[in-house]
């Protein structure tokens, strides 16, 4: 999957057109069945790409560690689709 580079300030922007992070964000959804396991998946690979906040802290809030994160995890679905390849890649660093 191709998404276009995710920038700091798409995170205090509001646009008609889905920022790339919202794209990225509902393509990790979509990887998992089931709504419970999807939100876990979603939760790790954050965490797994460098995001040290909980689901409760907003992006905007830190919108440059928010950008990096996103940026990782947008390389490495660009080389896979599946699951556990996406989190073993983003761990590996």
């Amino acid at each position: 999957m191709e998404f276009a580079e995710v920038q700091a300030q798409h995170f205090s922007t509001l646009s008609r057109d889905p920022f790339p992070h919202v794209l990225i964000e509902r393509a990790l959804l979509q990887l998992v069945s089931g709504e419970g396991e999807s939100a876990q998946f979603r939760r790790n690979v954050l965490a797994a790409a460098g995001w040290p906040h909980s689901s409760l802290i907003s992006f905007g809030k830190y919108p440059d560690q928010a950008a990096t994160a996103f940026n990782r995890i947008r390389l490495v679905l660009a080389q896979s689709e599946d699951p556990a390849t996406i989190l073993a890649k983003l761990k590996q660093g």
